[in-house]
């Protein structure tokens, strides 16, 4: 079917973006720069569909959102967003919005959201509220998804599990959901202990029991789990508690291996939420470092240089947004300077790493490992021509060697020499030879 869109956002290509798509779609669209006359358009009740912008004029669409709600019940509104924080998405969720859509986004994907809205006969509704500022960062592609779907299940009644490696924020998703959704004034009860299920349900009281590494449980636990999910079903829905997991495995694979019940998994896993290791989320690495560092120092007006923000961009965070926090509150201790310098941050790796090495065991391991495949070169075929045994074992060592000195010197040749030891010249000439250019 065709519908008739009302289009607002201050950039005049998006409009025009915009509007040859929908057109193209077959819908009429009425196009404006700013909130007030897409106010007086709804309330004059113009348009089958609103797509908007969040912000125009320095202030949020979502101001006049409660006003469209009360005067057009059934408008479907689609809201579209540069700002891709998880505010945004909670506060799409907590007002009347049918569809978040975060900028960069395909004209598919807008096109395909008109069409759904257009069907809609029944499109949510809540009251306006003032979300509280709530501490998830990033703006990458990889955690829209993320903040999508904390806005569509925090206000549900369905079980939600969180998978994620470790350190990629499981906790903090959690909380969201219970802060972002009508549970907020209800517990928040993290526990593991379902031994007396009637007291656990009066315990959390209708609100959020919350289960941390639900792959742990034992088959005990897992038993006594199953049973509280199938009482709380006898609960009248406005007072019944919502069991939100994490876990960093899967469960899948879990349940392949019979380490967790597949039963279970079925009951637990009717929402899903991914997260991203922070190595899939492009710069917000440079965002989180910087809001912890301010978090680190409240008082003070402290910064972290721009050599210092490439460095911890292009570090391998294996902790992921764990170990970055830990890592920016130390530096944050142990340096009183206002900005932080890369070298700074390159001597505080320097530490972890060598605190690695000091592991016996480890040690033993590698040495092992790097014997083996030294024997397994020198047992095997002869050397081709214009090489050696020799050089082939030096470049084992050699490459990584150089590869993590420009890592850690975000890719400045010079200091990663310096941090070798050796000649810029000589780095280049083994860059070359190494195949590294």
């Amino acid at each position: 079917m065709k519908y008739d869109v009302l289009l607002a956002d201050d950039d005049d290509s998006i409009r025009l973006v915009l509007s040859k798509a929908l057109t193209r779609a077959g819908h009429s669209v009425r196009a404006t720069d700013n909130a007030q006359t897409l106010l007086k358009w709804a309330e004059a009740g113009h348009g089958d569909i609103i797509l908007t912008d969040v912000m125009m004029d320095g202030r949020e669409v979502f101001e006049h959102l409660p006003t469209i709600a009360e005067k057009r019940p059934k408008l479907p509104i689609i809201v579209i967003s540069a700002n891709n924080t998880v505010n945004t998405a909670l506060k799409s969720g907590q007002h009347r919005v049918f569809e978040y859509v975060p900028k960069p986004f395909d004209l598919d994907e807008i096109t395909s959201a008109v069409a759904r809205a257009g069907q809609t006969v029944s499109p949510r509704r809540s009251k306006a509220s003032q979300t509280r500022s709530l501490p998830m960062i990033g703006r990458s592609s990889a955690m829209q998804p993320v903040f999508r779907a904390v806005s569509r299940f925090a206000a549900a009644n369905l079980p939600v599990l969180i998978q994620g490696p470790v350190g990629t924020g499981k906790d903090l998703v959690a909380r969201l959901l219970h802060d972002g959704g009508p549970r907020k004034d209800r517990p928040f009860m993290r526990t593991a202990d379902f031994d007396n299920t009637s007291l656990t349900l009066q315990k959390v009281n209708g609100g959020d029991l919350y289960i941390d590494e639900v792959a742990e449980l034992s088959q005990a636990q897992q038993e006594r789990l199953l049973a509280f999910l199938t009482e709380s079903e006898l609960i009248p829905a406005a007072d019944r508690p919502r069991v939100i997991c994490a876990t960093r495995k899967d469960l899948r694979e879990e349940v392949e291996t019979g380490h967790f019940r597949d039963d279970l998994l079925f009951r637990i896993n009717v929402a899903e939420i991914r997260i991203p290791p922070l190595a899939d989320r492009d710069r917000d690495t440079v965002e989180l470092a910087e809001a912890f560092l301010s978090q680190a120092s409240p008082s003070r007006s402290r910064r972290f240089s721009t050599d210092a923000l490439e460095v911890l961009h292009r570090h391998e965070w294996v902790g992921n947004v764990r170990e970055l926090e830990n890592i920016v509150r130390r530096l944050a201790v142990l340096y009183s300077d206002d900005v932080i310098s890369a070298d700074m941050v390159l001597q505080e790796f320097s530490k972890d790493i060598r605190s690695g090495r000091d592991d016996a065991d480890g040690v033993d391991r590698f040495d092992r490992q790097l014997s083996l495949a030294c024997r397994a070169l020198l047992d095997g075929p002869d050397a081709e021509e214009g090489g050696s045994h020799y050089q082939t074992a030096m470049a084992w060592i050699e490459r990584p060697l150089i590869t993590e000195a420009l890592r850690v010197t975000g890719g400045n040749r010079a200091k990663a020499a310096d941090r070798l030891g050796i000649h810029r010249n000589t780095l280049r000439t083994r860059l070359k030879s190494l195949d590294l250019q």
